[in-house]
């Protein structure tokens, strides 16, 4: 007998109301048996899914490709890397490094310190350095990620231990390029970037590098497609990269942390309710809450902001993440994503408001190369489209 959910459950995967949800049961859409209490109602879990995807495929000018992929399960409430559960990776402390390792190779184990060539890091430095003030986040990676390429000469090396280099090396230099806030003498990856992102105390680092962990990879997401389509072209693995980058820099994939970081500012400022208040006027929804996968829970959201609540960061922000959490959750019915707790990250830890777009794709880089090295086992140029002229 397959999963059953109630009617709560079943609702928050449709993102509709529980009358909506009866509505399709009296019209034959979906079937409904009564529970064991006798009370309520329950749905399969499986019918429930299929029945959000056909009324997707419906909606105008919406666009769904199916990739088959080993790198990352994705299931409402549940991330899985190469079948090992997020939360186990986390709660065994396995490092943003070795979970990269894991999303490349299949192998979970430790690793040692990351190093990149000094031709490599002396490009990068130098391009990133030159960048305005001004520069985005995206803006740094993109020009880190073509000044390393121009100096490889084998940035074509689409075999395995080709892409695993060309991935350690190209994320080391380019965090390395970042100006320092504070001298940390550490190869961990997560340590060397909090001292490049804010001066409070390093000893809250790891937060930083469970925020990369739960970034590495999430499915099919924009910006991986953008990758796979590179890919397919066999493009080497540093056009790959910028080809993910480019659908990052759009401002609905990957910015939402700082639209959250902004809203947290603010409270801090006029108060929570005032903070609100002015984002719903602004964009007319609150920023970081709801998914199109995690209806129930976020689990990404659930490992960093827990482990963010018990920090030793700033009280008075930790308590206006939880004054805002709390406030929102009351009236919004659907849970806080991942984004939600990367900008209160950014937020309590000091960072600039743009910093969790530049940790969102450092960590998503390990995740982008592991599906570049996955379509180049593919047949080449295999996504082609078919066009319909309209004549307007």
């Amino acid at each position: 007998m397959g999963e059953r959910i109630n009617t709560a459950e079943a609702a928050a995967r449709l993102g509709v109301k529980r009358e909506t949800l009866y509505a399709y049961v009296s019209r034959g859409l979906l079937a409904s048996e009564r529970g064991v209490d006798g009370k309520g109602s329950t749905f399969d879990a499986a019918e429930i899914d299929r029945f959000r995807r056909r009324r997707n495929e419906r909606r105008p000018g919406r666009l769904e490709v199916a990739v088959g992929s080993a790198v990352t399960d994705v299931t409402d409430g549940r991330v899985a890397y190469r079948g090992h559960s997020l939360a186990d990776i986390v709660a065994t402390g396995h490092r943003y490094e070795a979970v990269a390792e894991l999303l490349w190779t299949g192998v979970l184990a430790g690793t040692s310190p990351w190093t990149t060539s000094q031709a490599v890091d002396s490009a990068v430095r130098r391009v990133v350095s030159a960048l305005p003030d001004n520069a985005t986040a995206t803006d740094k990676m993109m020009a880190g990620v073509v000044a390393a390429g121009a100096v490889d000469p084998f940035r074509d090396d689409r075999t395995l231990e080709g892409v695993v280099g060309i991935g350690r090396g190209v994320i080391r230099s380019i965090v390395d390029a970042l100006p320092i806030a504070v001298e940390i003498d550490d190869d961990r990856l997560a340590h060397r970037l909090w001292g490049r992102l804010t001066t409070e105390s390093s000893g809250s680092w790891p937060l930083l590098d469970l925020a990369l962990t739960v970034l590495a990879d999430h499915g099919m997401a924009t910006s991986t497609l953008a990758a796979r389509l590179a890919a397919s072209t066999r493009a080497g693995p540093h056009a790959v990269l910028l080809a993910a980058l480019g659908a990052v820099a759009g401002p609905l994939h990957g910015a939402a942390s700082r639209r959250v970081h902004l809203m947290l500012v603010d409270a801090e400022s006029h108060g929570i309710d005032a903070a609100i208040a002015q984002v719903m006027r602004r964009d007319g929804k609150v920023p970081g809450v709801g998914h199109f996968i995690h209806k129930t829970r976020d689990p990404r959201h659930d490992l960093l902001s827990e482990r963010l609540a018990t920090s030793d960061l700033d009280e008075e922000r930790l308590a206006v993440i939880a004054g805002a959490g709390a406030r929102i959750a009351a009236r919004v019915p659907v849970p806080p994503n991942v984004d939600f707790a990367l900008g209160a990250l950014t937020y309590a830890s000091g960072m600039s408001a743009d910093a969790g777009e530049l940790v969102f794709a450092i960590a998503r880089s390990a995740g982008w190369l592991a599906h570049c090295l996955e379509e180049y086992d593919e047949a080449p140029i295999r996504f082609r489209p078919v066009g319909r002229y309209r004549s307007r």
